[in-house]
């Protein structure tokens, strides 16, 4: 995936030791071309702060009416059991697709095998 030139400014980074992640708000700037997609941004995040993507989540995109600016708010896990018991399902949806879905299927459907 080839990134398109953003500008990123850093709102708000506060690291959350309780749920040990990094908690982010970036103001993205996207001179004349569309909103950037929550892949985009996990990437962008991702060469921002040196963490794999699959442990970064996009929590919410807002573009400011009118504008080309786009305010992201990420968190960055530090490892993946956290993020699987911290995040909602339907967040981790939006951001990886139907393939974590799919695992919570597999493990439920051993869960009942065992009982």
């Amino acid at each position: 995936m080839m990134l398109m030139q953003y500008q990123v400014k850093v709102l708000r980074d506060v690291e959350n030791k309780v749920l040990n992640r990094r908690e982010l708000i970036l103001r993205i700037h996207h001179a004349n071309t569309r909103t950037p997609t929550r892949a985009e941004v996990r990437e962008l995040a991702s060469s921002m702060f040196s963490a794999p993507q699959n442990l970064i989540v996009v929590r919410s995109l807002k573009t400011i009416t009118g504008t080309n600016v786009t305010e992201a708010h990420v968190h960055i896990y530090r490892d993946e059991k956290t993020l699987e018991e911290v995040e909602p399902k339907h967040v981790k949806i939006r951001n990886f697709g139907k393939r974590e879905e799919e695992k919570e299927e597999g493990k439920r459907a051993e869960k009942k095998g065992r009982k």
